[in-house]
């Protein structure tokens, strides 16, 4: 039973992994933890404020792999990992978004973009690093799927170790 559901679990999540931002169910629990991310942040500045949505949206999904990861129960670890592997590959599209700021955000406001405003939007040419944008988001889209193909093998690791 337990491969049956690591299979539903992989089929579910996987469309979220590969194409973030496209209308996964999953993207509306990410979302609420990143809005938290901000409000518990605020009053730590704005920068913090403004990482704070992406950061909770990890930070969830990892302290709940933790807490199984204590208990030994590697299958629902490694099944969480898929949750965190989407959430990952939903912060990497935020990220490379950033230049065009294209995603409709709850705002309704393109300058209330976090990762805009982050890698350094001003009124100065030249100024920011939005250039970063696109491999920065390649970067954590590599994280997505390493985390992705990690949680598969964790989900996994008791049956092989009585292989």
């Amino acid at each position: 039973m337990r491969w049956l559901g690591l299979m539903v679990a992989v089929v579910f999540v996987t469309p979220g992994i590969f194409r973030p931002l496209a209308g996964h169910p999953l993207e509306l629990v990410n979302l609420v933890f990143h809005e938290t991310g901000h409000v518990l942040l605020a009053p730590a500045g704005a920068t913090l404020m403004l990482l704070g949505g992406s950061l909770f949206q990890v930070l969830v999904p990892a302290v709940c792999i933790g807490h199984f990861w204590r208990r030994c129960d590697h299958y629902a670890a490694g099944l969480l990992c898929l949750w965190l592997a989407q959430s990952w590959a939903g912060v990497a599209a935020y990220v490379q978004d950033a230049p065009t700021r294209a995603l409709d955000l709850i705002t309704g406001d393109p300058d209330t973009h976090d990762w805009w405003q982050l890698l350094g939007a001003c009124l100065t040419p030249g100024c920011g690093h939005l250039n970063w944008a696109d491999p920065l988001g390649r970067l954590l889209m590599v994280v997505a799927v390493l985390t992705a193909l990690f949680g598969v093998l964790l989900a996994i690791w008791n049956d092989l170790q009585e292989l």
